[in-house]
């Protein structure tokens, strides 16, 4: 499919358009089609489709296919009670409830397709969070791999693509939906799109947005997420927030719950070492500021949010790093796959010996050099590596409860410092929805014919995104661009019936 031509598509006539061709959009359209619907439009901003799914490397799922295949036990309601708690009730309990009870199931849409979700791990360490509770293996992939070339987004964005062929699916690349138009009461009656620099309009019932987050809108991201405007992201850069933009427009009423999944410490993407070394639990991590902030980088996404620049230091001594080289023993599965089954290992000192001139990493015999590099107080840090010592020589973290097997003292120079930056995938919600994926309005009223999927969707997240249970993002994506879609249908099929 390529760029539509302009001279055909002035005026256009539809049953459904569909704002946005990631993975809930072209999940709609799919399921709309297989619901009964023969005249679908999906309208994508840029010149492929995917958005932010194409580039996501696993999904979520409870009682999935594959876990029942391979005997691996994720209790749907020991996960919504997790989700519910991690929220402390700022979501949408219906909508969720739902979404964790249909994710298995979801998979076996997709297997029907011909995806094999055969890989399922953990995402995190061994011991992923403070006080020692093991994620559950949620995360499901093709193969045993994790790197970016064998991201499960890209080949489930290229199914459905085939899918919505089959069905007759118009997808129209580099076209911008710009409103959303409604009748006199609210109603939607069709959307206006630009491509090429020429409007277009299209008159149907039915808009399902799945215009992604605001990723790429540097001003939103600040507006919501105050400093996050400039941190290392890896949405793309089409995602900017125009679905929230014309919801809103459209009479929709925005959530106060956008939510955020942050990422990190994240070193740099080239020194695939240091970005594995830094995350390790033996290592200490402090702020700018040569304070320790948390106990491991496991779990302290949010933590390092808060920090002086959203920046933080793991620290080393040649002694633990030795250890760590010897021993070379893999921790998380997720770890076996980003290291090949550690062979990153080798790659350490190298990676040190680049990286220290720089100033991206610091070798030094002192822990004030360390100090003078990351612009801390040698005061500062030295105490906070002198308490963190004692607590190791007393195999208890009085500060953070880190697990005593991890608390190894830093005495043996030379001394090492790894940068870690603060990073988001993506944004979460904004347009306030039902359980159906129906837009509300302002007086929590239906938008007849108006439905919210993915990423613009609201209430199914917290701020915090749940580290516990990754690739949810993508699982919602397709669970709530499915429940979109069929539910689109079936007001067109009411409606028709109606009139008849």
């Amino acid at each position: 499919m390529s760029s539509i031509e302009n001279k055909n598509i002035q005026n256009l006539k539809a049953d459904i358009v569909i704002l946005g061709g990631g993975g809930s959009g072209l999940t709609a359209a799919v399921a709309a089609a297989e619901a009964g619907v023969k005249n679908i439009i999906v309208l994508e901003k840029s010149s492929t489709p995917g958005g932010n799914e194409a580039i996501s490397h696993g999904i979520f799922a409870a009682e999935s296919p594959s876990q029942k295949r391979q005997g691996i036990q994720v209790s749907p309601d020991m996960v919504f009670q997790d989700e519910l708690k991690q929220a402390g009730g700022r979501v949408n309990a219906k909508l969720i409830r739902n979404f964790i009870n249909q994710s298995g199931r979801m998979l076996v849409w997709l297997e029907d397709k011909g995806l094999k979700f055969d890989h399922v791990m953990t995402l995190g360490g061994v011991e992923a969070f403070e006080g020692g509770e093991k994620a559950p293996r949620v995360f499901h992939l093709f193969e045993a791999k994790l790197d970016k070339d064998m991201a499960i987004g890209r080949k489930l964005i290229e199914t459905l693509i085939e899918e919505c062929r089959k069905q007759g699916i118009q997808i129209f690349y580099d076209t911008a939906a710009s409103k959303i138009l409604t009748d006199e009461k609210g109603n939607v009656q069709g959307v206006l799109a630009t491509s090429q620099g020429k409007e277009i309009k299209i008159s149907n019932t039915s808009v399902i947005l799945a215009t992604g987050g605001f990723g790429g809108n540097k001003d939103m991201l600040n507006k919501y997420f105050p400093g996050h405007g400039d941190i290392f992201g890896n949405s793309i850069s089409e995602v900017t927030g125009d679905g929230l933009v014309m919801a809103e427009e459209a009479g929709a009423n925005l959530d106060s719950e956008i939510g955020i999944i942050l990422i990190g410490p994240h070193h740099y993407p080239w020194a695939r070492s240091l970005n594995l070394l830094l995350r390790r639990p033996q290592v200490m991590l402090v702020n700018k500021l040569g304070e320790r902030y948390f106990g491991s980088s496991a779990g302290g996404n949010n933590a390092l949010s808060r920090q002086p620049d959203k920046i933080c230091y793991a620290l080393l001594d040649s002694a633990l790093l030795k250890d760590m080289i010897r021993k070379r023993e893999i921790l998380s599965d997720a770890e076996r796959a980003m290291g090949d089954n550690g062979t990153w290992f080798d790659e350490i000192e190298d990676a040190f010996q680049k990286e220290n001139p720089e100033g991206k990493a610091k070798i030094a015999d002192s822990w004030e050099e360390i100090a003078r590099y990351m612009g801390a107080s040698p005061e500062v840090l030295k105490a906070s590596v002198e308490r963190y010592n004692s607590f190791c020589d007393k195999g208890y973290d009085e500060d953070f409860l880190k697990d005593k097997k991890y608390l190894v003292p830093l005495r043996t120079p030379p001394y090492y410092a790894i940068l870690g930056r603060q990073g988001f995938d993506s944004t979460l919600g904004g347009i306030l929805i039902n359980s159906n994926m129906e837009v509300l309005n302002k007086e929590s009223r239906i938008i007849s014919g108006l439905y919210a999927a993915g990423d613009n969707a609201g209430g199914w997240s917290s701020r915090d995104y749940t580290p516990k249970y990754p690739g949810t993002a993508l699982a919602f994506a397709v669970y709530s661009g499915y429940t979109a879609g069929r539910n689109a249908a079936k007001y067109l099929s009411e409606r028709k019936s109606y009139k008849t």
